[in-house]
C-alpha cells in the first residue's frame, strides 16, 4: 500500500494522550497542511486558534464538552474557524463549499499529525458552546467555529480500532 493510503487507513481518532508536550514546529507543520487544502476561488476561509501546553486554558475549553475527562489530557487544542468575512453567504450553495473547504483543511491536519507520530481527534460536539469557545479565545464575531482538534502523543495502550470494509451497501455503480 502506498504511503498516503497507509496513512488514511491507519489513522485513528485518539482519545487518550501521554503527558509529553507537542512542539510548536510540529503544530506549524500541521497548520501548514491545513492551509494547503483546496478552497473555492482559493479564498482559504480558515482561521486557527492554537492552545498549546496551557493546562488551564485547555481545561476551560474541555469543560464545554461531554468529552472533558479525556480532552483535558491533550497538550494541544486547535480551534478551527470559518472566516465569514471572506465568504459570500448571499449566493445559494456557496456557503456550503466553504464549509467543505474547512473539512478538507481539517482532514489534511489529521493526516499530517499522524505522519508526525501525533494523535488527533476531531471534536464537533463542542459546537453547541460556540459562543463560550469564542469568548475564551477572544475570537471575533466574524469567525464561525467549525471544530476543535485535540493533538498529542497517543497513549498506545488505549487505542481502539474498528476496521472498515468497502461494501456494496455504500456504492452505486453506473
Amino acid at each position: 500500500m502506498d504511503s498516503i493510503m497507509s496513512t488514511i487507513v491507519n489513522r485513528r481518532s485518539i482519545r487518550s494522550y501521554t503527558s509529553e508536550k507537542v512542539s510548536k514546529n510540529d503544530i506549524t507543520k500541521i497548520l501548514t497542511a491545513g492551509s494547503w487544502a483546496p478552497s473555492g476561488n482559493n479564498l482559504q476561509p480558515w482561521k486557527f486558534s492554537v492552545v498549546m501546553n496551557n493546562e488551564e486554558l485547555i481545561k476551560r475549553l474541555s469543560s464545554l464538552t461531554i468529552y472533558q475527562s479525556w480532552l483535558q489530557t491533550s497538550p494541544c487544542l486547535i480551534a478551527v474557524f470559518l472566516d465569514t468575512k471572506v465568504v459570500d453567504n448571499k449566493v445559494e450553495g456557496i456557503y456550503l463549499k466553504h464549509v467543505q473547504a474547512i473539512g478538507a483543511a481539517i482532514q489534511n491536519m489529521l493526516l499530517a499529525a499522524y505522519e508526525l507520530g501525533l494523535g488527533t481527534c476531531w471534536i464537533g460536539e463542542i459546537l453547541k458552546n460556540e459562543n463560550l469557545v469564542k469568548e475564551i479565545l477572544g475570537a471575533s464575531k466574524e469567525l464561525e467555529l467549525m471544530a476543535v482538534i485535540s493533538v498529542g502523543y497517543p497513549n498506545k495502550n488505549n487505542i481502539r480500532s474498528k476496521r472498515r470494509v468497502i461494501s456494496e451497501d455504500i456504492i452505486s455503480w453506473f
